[in-house]
């Protein structure tokens, strides 16, 4: 039942569709169902928006002239590398935090282990927590560094 709703639904929303293309409607037709007013609402602002009346062929070729000098100037501009895009940290800030970030990263993978805390004899055990403790201070302080100066 619902199917045979929907397809009377979907033919009255396109008669009243032709019929507002057509002139014949200046208002909405169903009374009962929001939804159909709303598509009806819909279907009337877009027929008042759109211009009904064709370009004359001298409005056509100076949008055609402008168009074609835009394409011009923009071909003329100088072309930014994306490098120079990607690498610019006055107006991407946040690069520059994330490249920070990964060399402090680096660098405490490789140094970590060559520190040695505690008063053992053994390297590289497993139980070595300080290691841990002083990347976590490093990253923390990072994140205060960046919090304060980013953009707001």
């Amino acid at each position: 039942m619902s199917q045979i709703d929907d397809i009377n639904k979907d033919n009255q929303i396109a008669d009243f569709a032709d019929k507002a293309l057509q002139g014949k409607l200046n208002q909405t037709a169903s009374t009962s169902d929001t939804d159909m007013i709303h598509l009806e609402e819909t279907i009337l602002r877009l027929k008042n928006n759109v211009p009904t009346k064709t370009l004359d062929s001298a409005s056509s070729k100076q949008m055609l002239v402008r168009l074609k000098a835009r394409i011009k100037r923009e071909e003329e501009a100088p072309k930014v590398s994306i490098w120079k895009k990607l690498f610019d940290f006055q107006s991407n800030p946040q690069v520059g935090m994330i490249l920070a970030v990964a060399t402090i990263l680096i660098l405490a993978v490789v140094s970590i282990p060559s520190l040695q805390f505690g008063e053992g004899t053994i390297a590289g055990t497993a139980s070595n927590t300080n290691g841990i403790l002083i990347a976590g201070v490093v990253l923390g302080l990072i994140f205060v560094v960046y919090w304060f100066t980013r953009r707001k």
